[in-house]
């Protein structure tokens, strides 16, 4: 099982993630998986630049509670994977998700698949190979 994991010490918020993740779902309308968000502290009057994505966890409430097979686990990765032809747009994903992720475009749902077909040919997901700060990793969680 892999993970895409995140270290918010190392990012410099260069928004190269996002990017990367927009170019390669180029046929998602260039839309990123990746969530950019602004954290304020109110202590040090300061704020920093996070990324977010799918968290692919091992109960998804999302795949849990979508009746129609939009959603499912590759065996292989772990990741959580789409199948756009399934979903009807109920949204339903969107809502039960804890970390607010699933998005939806043109009634489809938009979500971080792990790059799973790159990570299956041995490649990075394109927002780990982009991150210069080496915030984002890929790690093997077995």
């Amino acid at each position: 099982m892999k993970k895409i994991v995140y270290n918010m010490d190392l990012c410099n918020g260069c928004f190269k993630c996002h990017v990367a993740c927009a170019n390669v779902h180029s046929d998602k309308e260039g839309l990123s998986c990746r969530k950019m968000k602004r954290v304020e502290n109110p202590v040090t009057n300061s704020f920093r630049l996070i990324t977010e994505s799918c968290r692919h966890c091992e109960d998804p409430t999302c795949l849990n509670n979508c009746s129609h097979g939009a959603l499912s686990v590759d065996p292989e990765t772990g990741f959580v994977i789409t199948h756009e032809e399934n979903c009807i747009g109920c949204q339903i994903c969107s809502f039960v998700c804890p970390f607010d992720i699933p998005k939806f475009a043109n009634e489809k749902l938009v979500k971080c698949d792990g790059c799973n077909d790159r990570v299956k040919a041995g490649l990075l997901p394109a927002c780990v190979e982009a991150c210069e700060s080496h915030a984002l990793r890929l790690i093997d969680c077995k």
